[in-house]
C-alpha cells in the first residue's frame, strides 16, 4: 500500500469513527414520565370503627400511565377484609386506571374489615396493606376514627 492509499484508508476510518461518535451522542433518554409505568400514591387513609368491625377509606392517586388492579387488602388487626362495591356487595377486584384518582369512600367502593383481633382506639395509627396485581403490596398509614 502506498502512502496516499494509507492516508485515504486512515482518513476514511477516522471519518467513520467521528460519525459514529457524534451519532452516539444523539441518543434520547426517556424520562420517568415518558415511560410511564404503574405508580400509585395513597392519600388520606382512615379506618372508621363501627359495630364489631370497621371500614377503610383511602384516595388512590394513580400518577402512572397504566392501570393496575387491587386484588385484596390485608391488615394485622382484622382477620377478614373485603372489597365492597357502592351497593355493599362483595367485589373481587378493583381497577385503578392510569393517571386518575380513585376514592374508596362511604357511598362508593370501600373495604370492610371484620373479625377484629384487637380493639381499635380513636387516634391510633394503623397500617393497611393493599395488594395490587402489578405494583404488589402497598402499605397505607391510616388513622383510626
Amino acid at each position: 500500500m502506498t502512502g496516499a492509499g494509507r492516508r485515504r484508508a486512515v482518513g476514511g476510518v477516522a471519518v467513520g469513527l467521528a460519525v459514529l461518535f457524534l451519532a452516539g451522542g444523539c441518543v434520547y433518554y426517556p424520562t420517568v414520565a415518558d415511560v410511564g409505568g404503574v405508580r400509585i400514591q395513597p392519600e388520606h387513609g382512615r379506618v372508621v370503627r363501627g359495630g364489631d368491625g370497621a371500614l377503610f377509606f383511602v384516595d388512590l392517586n394513580s400518577t402512572g400511565m397504566f392501570e393496575d388492579v387491587l386484588l385484596r387488602v390485608e391488615t394485622d388487626f382484622a382477620k377478614r377484609a373485603q372489597l365492597l362495591g357502592p351497593n355493599g356487595a362483595r367485589v373481587e377486584r378493583l381497577t385503578v386506571p392510569g393517571a386518575t384518582l380513585v376514592r374508596l369512600h362511604e357511598t362508593g367502593e370501600r373495604v370492610a374489615l371484620s373479625e377484629l383481633t384487637r380493639e381499635l382506639k380513636t387516634g391510633e395509627v394503623v397500617i393497611v396493606t393493599l395488594v395490587f396485581e402489578k405494583y404488589g403490596p402497598l402499605g397505607v398509614v391510616s388513622a383510626v376514627e
